[in-house]
């Protein structure tokens, strides 16, 4: 077997391996389900972004109400489910500020907060905990 030969029996290991730590690396730090993003570790969590929820307020003086996501906004809501990141929290953010409202004067920020369900070992008790939570100034107020 010639060297280039060699070269090219290493590299679909090699990107599997980048794949794989990226993914573990993201999925611990940044909030990435271990679902999406290569799928590494989707075996050993049901932290699934589908399985995940999201409470939003919009923010204005002296007032935060918590506004529900408009259907036409659900792929959006997905994608910040699985992977939780500012520049996703934003676009839905501005989204929900623009809603309309019977609070009067225009919203000042949006928080947006993702949680997941965690089940105890042993006992498999439910308990619901933050993955991300994004305060998005939106202006106005």
């Amino acid at each position: 077997m010639s060297e280039h030969d060699r070269w090219r029996w290493r590299v679909a290991p090699a990107l599997l391996l980048a794949v794989a730590l990226v993914q573990l690396a993201l999925a611990r730090g940044a909030g990435l389900s271990p679902w999406s993003g290569g799928g590494f570790g989707m075996f050993s969590t049901s932290d699934a972004g589908g399985r995940r929820h999201v409470h939003a307020s919009v923010l204005r003086p002296g007032l935060e109400r918590e506004v529900a996501v408009p259907p036409e906004r659900s792929d959006d809501l997905l994608r910040l489910l699985a992977f939780p990141t500012r520049a996703r929290a934003e676009g839905l953010a501005r989204a929900l500020a623009a809603l309309p409202s019977p609070d009067y004067g225009p919203a000042s920020a949006v928080r947006i907060q993702i949680w997941r369900t965690r089940f105890a070992p042993g006992t498999l008790a439910p308990s619901n905990q933050i993955v991300r939570e994004f305060e998005v100034p939106v202006g106005g107020g």
